[in-house]
């Protein structure tokens, strides 16, 4: 099926609306070689798109969605508005579900491509003296960080090297949900720890412990911490917190103690 919007090769990144990290783009009819400025891509209107707060509307109790379930939100965008849609979440975002699409941003992006960073990890990394890492830079600190580390894990031979580790995690992950019947928080924390021990044979090349039927208190406290983790990024990714950017906000004292608990 033709796609009503494509994004097309010349992808600029910009200072727009005083936000560093928004994208200014230039979108092309599936059909012709008309070129559609950025305000043209389709998305809500109105007080969806007030800063900062438009995206409360997109949840309950004004909207039928839960942060837990953005996606779902993200599904009802692109059936509405189509393949290429401009929201509102804490900030304007542009949203792409064609693959062609993702494909061209990615290969247009450059050297020192724009990347969506945590900045309420990088807030309390800069207050506490913390390095910033990968995650945390742009421009040339993240291109210097990063060019040593794509020549071990941009080969495509990189996975090997972990292959037979990390069958023996995923053998014991598959024993686990054979042979015990899971209720579907105790599933939801057994794929987390399953997710984290993978991951520690990678990056410590060592089995952590994650997986073991009763994990010692330090192991319980980093997965507690982690989850907490995660849920606040996932609260801030969906724009229905924001109040931690100007003072120490409940989110923030959270998420604060989720990392001084997954850096011990």
């Amino acid at each position: 099926m033709m796609t009503k919007y494509n994004v097309v090769s010349r992808i600029i990144p910009n200072i727009v609306r005083n936000h560093p990290l928004r994208w200014t783009s230039v979108v092309s009819s599936g059909t012709t070689d008309e070129v559609k400025p950025f305000e043209d891509i389709p998305g809500p209107k109105g007080l969806y798109n007030i800063p900062f707060i438009g995206s409360f509307f997109h949840f309950k109790p004004f909207g039928k969605f839960t942060p837990q379930k953005t996606h779902k939100l993200f599904e009802s965008l692109h059936e509405k508005y189509g393949p290429v849609v401009r929201v509102q979440l804490g900030r304007e975002w542009v949203m792409l579900e064609d693959v062609k699409d993702m494909e061209n941003v990615f290969r247009n992006e450059g050297r020192y491509p724009i990347r969506e960073v945590s900045d309420i990890t990088k807030l309390i990394y800069q207050r506490h003296g913390f390095k910033l890492t990968l995650s945390h830079l742009q421009g040339e600190e993240w291109h210097a960080l990063r060019t040593p580390v794509n020549k071990r894990l941009m080969k495509a031979d990189s996975a090997y090297h972990y292959l037979e580790p990390q069958n023996a995690v995923a053998d014991e992950f598959v024993q686990m949900l054979a042979t015990q019947k899971l209720a579907p928080e105790k599933m939801k924390d057994l794929f987390l720890r399953y997710a984290a021990e993978s991951i520690g044979v990678v990056t410590f090349n060592t089995r952590l412990g994650f997986l073991e039927h009763s994990p010692d208190q330090e192991t319980s406290e980093f997965l507690e911490a982690t989850k907490q983790y995660f849920a606040i990024t996932g609260a801030i990714i969906s724009g229905t917190t924001f109040s931690y950017r100007w003072y120490r906000s409940r989110i923030y004292r959270d998420m604060e103690k989720a990392i001084f608990a997954i850096r011990k």
